[in-house]
């Protein structure tokens, strides 16, 4: 690794520095996708630092884009027996509950649906979205009847700001959740 980017937060954030390594220890792990190499990770001066590999990082145009979608696809092939992660981690500045369930529909409504329905009860949703959301999570696996799908592993916060690709067209994916 030779030239490095520094991310740096408080100490008390180290936490989330952590989770990112786990996720993309696991991506680069598969074999299926670029990530940026890890290197170190630790506390000085009051901050935590996690050093990454420096990537020359563009905007995806439409064949990365399409290599991308390709890369994914083989990514959503590397399965578990559970749904879940080992640890909770972090998606943007939010914790993000993980835990293991064997069931899709219940995963999703309890580790992802919940969460953000309290988040929006603290911030003051108005009680008809928080009866609808509720609503959605006792629903969701009515939604799922004849769809059974597999555990795989996940980027988990995939957007156009966590992708980019390399001036030879690689595409990479970086901040996990």
């Amino acid at each position: 690794m030779d030239r490095k980017h520094l991310k740096t937060v408080a100490a008390a954030d180290l936490p989330r520095l952590e989770a990112e390594v786990a996720g993309l220890t696991a991506l680069r792990e598969s074999g299926t996708i670029r990530v940026p190499a890890v290197g170190r990770l630790g506390l000085a001066d009051g901050q935590a630092f996690l050093e990454l590999e420096y990537l020359d990082l563009r905007s995806l145009d439409r064949a990365a884009g399409a290599t991308l979608g390709r890369q994914l696809a083989a990514l959503h092939r590397h399965g578990g027996e559970r749904f879940g992660w080992p640890a909770d981690n972090f998606i943007g500045l939010g914790a993000q509950p993980n835990g293991w369930m064997d069931s899709w529909p219940r995963f999703f409504a309890e580790r992802r649906l919940r969460p953000q329905l309290a988040l929006a009860r603290s911030n003051g949703a108005d009680r008809l979205t928080l009866q609808d959301g509720e609503e959605l999570c006792e629903k969701v696996a009515a939604f799922f009847l004849d769809a059974h799908p597999a555990p795989s592993l996940l980027h988990g916060d995939l957007w156009g700001g966590n992708a980019g690709m390399l001036p030879d067209g690689t595409p990479v994916v970086f901040d996990p959740a």
